[in-house]
This record gives C-alpha cells, structure tokens and sequence, in this order.
C-alpha cells in the first residue's frame, strides 16, 4: 500500500476518532506524532538505548494505533522505550537510501546500543508478477539482495556509531516473519498483499492447496537466509517467530488482521515470544 494512500486515509480518519480518549495520545499533536513515529524525526527529545526500523508489522498506519503492532506491544507490555522509524511499506532499499538508520541513531543519543529490525517482507513479495515464470531463481535474488544489503546497513551504521559517539558498535536484531494466511479476506481497500487475490492477480496460476505452500516457501527462504547470515556478520543477531500463530504453512485466521498481518492479540503473543528471546541482548524488557 503507497505511503500516500495510507496518509490520505488516517487525516480522513482523524476526525472520526479525535474524540475517542484511547486516541489522545496520537491525536494531540497529529503531524509531530507521525514524524516521530515513522522517520524518527524526534527532534531528539527522547534518547533511547533501543532503536527500532520496520514494516508495517511495526507500525500499520502512520502511527494511528489501528492494530497494537510489534512495536506498540514491546512499548505497552513489555517495558521497551523505542526510537523508531517504522512504517508500513517499507523496504531495505528504502531505508538505506533515506538514510533511517542513521536518523535513528542520531535521535537515539550516544546510549543506544540496539536496533530491531522488522524487514524485508516487501521487498521478497515486492512485483509478485516476476515469480510466474522461474519463481526459485527470482526468490534466489531476491534473497541475496537482502543480505547484501542488511550487511551495508549494519556496517555504515556502526561505522558510524562508533565515529560519532565511541563505544561499541551496535547489536541488530531482525526478526523473521510468522506464516500468513493467503484466504483472508483483504481489510484495506486495494491492499492485498499476500492473499490469494495477490497471487492470481500477477499471473501465477495456484490451486487452493498450492497457494500456501507457495507463500511459506518464501516465508521459510527468508527465515533461513537469515538464520545463515549470523554466521557471516558478528553483530547480527535473527529470532525465529514461525509456529506462534499456528502453522506451517497458514496462521490461524482469529489472530491475523488480514492476509499478512497479524491482530492485536496476534501481535501481543509475537511479542510475548520475541522479548525474552531478545532480552539478553538488549538488557531491556520486564
């Protein structure tokens, strides 16, 4: 889904729930609160140990709390304070070309010594169209690029962590996704990522019974990607998350959103799973 549609529709949705008391928070200060949430662009005002950069697993809309993601959950339960830019849409490309992990360490502060990292989803399911003909070796390239550019992240941004404030460099953390559920129904109008309308309508032609075998082996390929790439770079930490919402090879349909994202309680037992996996690097949590 564009960044665009998404902003058109939470100043839409704005006037609907500015009265709601839930929403203060977000709704007092609408523009500073989305500035700060998803580019990090915090005017320093609350230096961190915890940096976050993520998807829409971490931040579905704008920061407007329509689904307690992975994000909100680690603040709200499980006693993390987070400087994040966290967006949905987002892609490893993106965030190395706009500079997000630089502006993140910058408005962290000089203490931060972690980084979580929600990505790479959009990129694997990014032009679903280029998998209809030889889907292994483009999900092959697919793979290498994100390697090749989480290593470029993680070493341009601890080369310049260490340069601008000393210490040690930093400890990224990156979590892999649980399996989706490709027959939900889509929530956000022209937003399918994922579900079986996706798939069909880029030309790959799936039975029923294929469709998810065909999701969890892009889902399983970038997990294992991962789980290798701890053995190539020291600061690289990876937290499987498959099998908390049921599966392989689909998630149970009452804890996913839509196809791809999880629920409120969906999210509360990922977190539930992630943080005391990641609390011994990290040092933070409850």
């Amino acid at each position: 889904m564009g960044h665009l549609h998404k902003l058109i529709l939470v100043i839409g949705f704005f006037g609907f729930v500015s009265n709601c008391d839930t929403k203060k928070e977000y709704t007092n200060d609408i523009t500073a609160n989305m500035l700060c949430y998803t580019l990090a662009a915090c005017n320093k005002t609350n230096p961190t140990r915890v940096g976050m950069i993520g998807d829409s697993w971490t931040d579905l809309l704008l920061g407007f709390p329509a689904v307690d993601t992975l994000r909100v959950q680690l603040e709200k339960n499980h006693g993390y304070q987070i400087t994040g830019a966290t967006l949905g849409g987002q892609t490893l490309n993106a965030v190395f070309n706009q500079g997000l992990h630089f502006q993140v360490i910058d408005q962290a502060g000089a203490d931060i010594h972690s980084i979580i990292l929600s990505l790479g989803g959009n990129d694997i399911q990014a032009r679903l169209s280029e998998y209809s003909s030889n889907p292994d070796s483009v999900q092959a390239a697919r793979l290498s690029t994100i390697k090749s550019q989480l290593r470029t992240m993680i070493q341009a941004g601890n080369a310049y962590k260490t340069s601008k404030y000393g210490g040690q460099p930093i400890r990224w953390i990156i979590h892999g996704y649980d399996y989706s559920n490709p027959f939900k129904t889509p929530v956000i109008l022209n937003s399918d990522e994922g579900c079986k309308s996706a798939f069909a309508s880029a030309g790959i032609v799936l039975t029923d019974a294929e469709v998810p075998v065909f999701s969890a082996k892009q889902l399983d390929g970038f997990n294992e990607m991962l789980r290798g790439f701890t053995k190539e770079e020291p600061y690289f930490y990876y937290v499987d998350l498959r099998r908390t919402l049921g599966g392989p090879n689909v998630s149970n349909p009452e804890l996913m959103f839509d196809c791809i994202h999880p629920n409120s309680l969906g999210f509360s037992f990922l977190a539930g799973r992630l943080a005391p996996l990641i609390a011994p690097i990290t040092k933070e949590g409850n």
